[in-house]
């Protein structure tokens, strides 16, 4: 954990704020080119067999453009409700945190499927395995952007349990009950997936996951209430300053500082609200607010920005 606080405060400040909208972005350029220009979609996916063996090395990168389905009118909403949910993952998480999600797992996705085509390519013995093989390849390509999306609604189920989504704009499901059957899914395609690189791009979507939910444990544990490690160390180290009051003792010559019973660690700029006021309560730092306002997550996203 120490590693990551030292990256934060390092390269934080290049974290891409609002990545979400990039993603969208890829997406959308990914349908115009499957659409108008498929002579050269084509060239995008990841395909073990292109990049190994015929030294098409740009599709390690160009991969992200490849699109999770066709094109319909579900793919707009699909594509709003992506984006939204992304921005909610990196005002809760913040933005250095859901780069390193997102940037993670792309790579992973990418070292996975490189590693498991070099074994695939190494086993094989007969037709039916090159048959495999090259089906694998091709179809694992379209699913490694569609597993990047599942990767990042588990993301919003974790942080959002208990929010509601509309499943195909009619029925009302909480986000962690179509976490689960997402999951389910996935295990599902694992087990009936024949290919190699096919599983290994799910279980790298599950890993990323994984270890940001570790991550994410780890910081609650050590008393961690935000992702941002530097505007937190700021806050307490001005929250020190401000609080702390000089008192001479009875009898004593020097002077000793000492901290008010009164003071909070935590406290809404809103209601008011601390610590105090229930164990359930989490506070957290706004990024767009210019100084160190603290809001409970009840008013984290509904207060007004301050300039």
């Amino acid at each position: 954990m120490k590693l990551l606080y030292k990256l934060e405060k390092k390269i934080g400040k290049y974290a891409i704020p609002n990545l979400s909208l990039y993603i969208v972005i890829c997406f959308a350029i990914g349908y115009i080119l499957q659409i108008f220009f498929p002579q050269i979609y084509v060239y995008l996916p990841y395909e073990s067999t292109a990049v190994l063996a015929g030294h098409q090395y740009w599709r390690i990168f160009t991969w992200i453009f490849t699109v999770p389905g066709a094109f319909d009118f579900f793919t707009l909403i699909m594509l709003f409700f992506y984006y939204s949910i992304g921005n909610s993952i990196e005002r809760a998480t913040g933005t250095f945190l859901y780069n390193i999600y997102i940037f993670g797992g792309l790579f992973l996705s990418t070292v996975g499927a490189l590693i498991a085509g070099i074994i695939s390519i190494n086993s094989i013995e007969t037709i039916g395995d090159l048959q495999t093989y090259l089906l694998g390849s091709a179809v694992s390509g379209v699913k490694m952007t569609y597993y990047l999306t599942i990767s990042i609604f588990l993301l919003y189920a974790y942080i959002y349990s208990d929010a509601i989504v509309l499943l195909f704009l009619l029925i009302p499901f909480r986000v962690k009950w179509l976490a689960y059957i997402d999951l389910l899914l996935l295990a599902y395609e694992f087990a009936n997936d024949s290919s190699l690189i096919g599983r290994v791009t799910i279980i790298t979507c599950i890993l990323n996951f994984v270890l940001f939910y570790a991550i994410n444990e780890n910081y609650k544990k050590k008393g961690y209430r935000r992702s941002s490690y530097m505007r937190r160390s700021s806050a307490s180290k001005k929250q020190k300053s401000r609080f702390s009051v000089v008192d001479g003792g009875a009898g004593q010559g020097s002077k000793e500082k000492k901290t008010p019973d009164s003071i909070t660690r935590h406290k809404c700029a809103i209601c008011g609200r601390s610590e105090r006021d229930g164990d359930e309560l989490e506070f957290r730092f706004c990024s767009k607010c210019n100084g160190n306002y603290e809001y409970c997550t009840e008013h984290l996203y509904t207060h007004e920005h301050v300039k």
